[in-house]
């Protein structure tokens, strides 16, 4: 067993010379003959130990067999004890979840403070196989095709090279003592049911772990076609990102790449959202936080409205304003101004304008001379002409003189307050940013 050990870690260059490690070891099993193996091996480790305290008197005395199984190794002990049913409610997950918060932050500062490069978990073959039909009964995902990775930044798993029968036989043959979880032996969980029911047939959990096998390639390139969908594909524009087709549609994993870009701003109602992919311009679904609306080009993500846009009247001498959106005002003689290269500012004269200006959202009906026009136009037709996604609609703003629109914020002035050779004084108008939304 141990060189079968020796050669994984080798292999899947798990450990490198020289690097203090860190053991979580519950007191089960799997985890106690990690930390035997490992002393075995003579590497620089130390324990750490996690009291959930979900067990009642259990949780104690498998805290005190953990810290006896340092003192028996020679190796270092640290415990905490968590209060984690108050961290679950307070934060609103499961318990399972909240405890695998609270061990994972407490472990992450402990390499911090203590200096340890890796975290190893004793995650094994079964665990792995128990992940993977998971996963395969939940959403499309591109972390789907595999059961535990090896490595996760500085977590490793050394035990996946063995499967549960060779721990335990190791264990009665090496005459090992390790504390036994009796909610292990529960069906309620859907680990244990598919623990004691499914993998029970050797051939099933063999055909299993060939899956696993077979996935390693398959979930490469997957992974690869993510990244080129995330770093290429996804472009951030005002308010929110656009998740553009020109890629993903010609992939076949498609529903998976979406769902996992996706997954952290969930979650979504996740086959409306693949429907979305096939559906009309205009189409969204939404959940508390987010919204995701069909667009020509791809699928707009943006945080979901949260209140109507407000007015606010501007004075002459203002300078700027914060909100709805943050737009700076300056005034220039007419005779020194330079025009700016920045399209999305308004360069008004100054002399044609009535304070105060009023910064309100666009209406129904709304009207203006769009710049280098002679009639006018409607603003909501010039939204489509100028293929304004859903959220711009939403969110455009117009700055009124009087009951004049002057100009639509960041896109068009209105005609009719463009610089002349008669100008003496300009209004500069500069959205600073857009950020409705976000």
């Amino acid at each position: 067993m141990l060189e079968k050990l020796k050669a994984f870690i080798a292999k899947n260059v798990l450990i490198n010379d020289g690097e203090k490690l860190l053991l979580a070891v519950s007191g089960g099993k799997d985890s106690v003959l990690m930390a035997h193996l490992f002393a075995q091996l003579n590497y620089d480790f130390s324990i750490a130990h996690c009291n959930f305290k979900l067990r009642a008197q259990d949780s104690y005395l498998d805290e005190q067999f953990v810290k006896e199984l340092g003192q028996q190794l020679k190796v270092p002990v640290y415990s905490k004890t968590f209060n984690t049913e108050s961290y679950a409610k307070e934060n609103k997950l499961s318990i399972q979840m909240a405890a695998r918060d609270l061990r994972y932050s407490w472990f992450r500062t402990l390499c911090l403070d203590e200096g340890y490069d890796k975290i190893l978990t004793a995650h094994h073959q079964d665990d792995a196989i128990e992940t993977l039909i998971i996963k395969k009964s939940r959403k499309a995902s591109v972390g789907a095709l595999q059961g535990i990775p090896v490595r996760n930044t500085n977590i490793i798993r050394p035990m996946l090279c063995f499967g549960v029968k060779d721990i335990q036989q190791y264990l009665t043959r090496s005459s090992i003592n390790f504390r036994e979880d009796k909610s292990n032996f529960s069906t309620y969980y859907q680990r244990n049911s598919i623990r004691h029911n499914l993998l029970s047939e050797t051939d099933k959990r063999n055909q299993y772990l060939d899956e696993i096998k077979d996935n390693e390639v398959k979930y490469q390139s997957l992974l690869e076609k993510y990244e080129t969908f995330r770093s290429r594909h996804c472009k951030v524009v005002d308010g929110g990102i656009l998740l553009t087709f020109d890629y993903l549609l010609d992939q076949d994993e498609k529903q998976e790449i979406l769902y996992e870009y996706l997954k952290y701003y969930g979650p979504f109602a996740w086959k409306d959202v693949f429907r979305l992919l096939n559906s009309e311009v205009g189409k969204q679904v939404s959940n508390a936080d987010y919204r995701i609306v069909r667009e020509r080009k791809g699928l707009f993500l943006s945080k979901s409205p949260s209140k109507a846009l407000q007015s606010v009247l501007v004075k002459s001498g203002d300078s700027s304003i914060e909100s709805p959106i943050k737009i700076a005002f300056s005034i220039h003689k007419a005779i020194d101004f330079k025009m700016v290269k920045n399209s999305r500012c308004a360069v008004l004269d100054y002399g044609k304008l009535h304070f105060p200006l009023l910064v309100r959202p666009w209406q129904i009906g709304d009207s203006f001379i769009p710049l280098g026009m002679k009639g006018k136009k409607k603003v909501s037709d010039f939204m489509i002409d100028e293929k304004f996604s859903t959220y711009q609609k939403e969110n455009t703003l117009v700055i009124c003189s009087l009951d004049t629109i002057v100009c639509i914020v960041g896109h068009r002035i209105n005609d009719e307050f463009k610089l002349v050779p008669e100008t003496e004084k300009v209004y500069l108008v500069e959205p600073l940013k857009i950020e409705h939304g976000k």
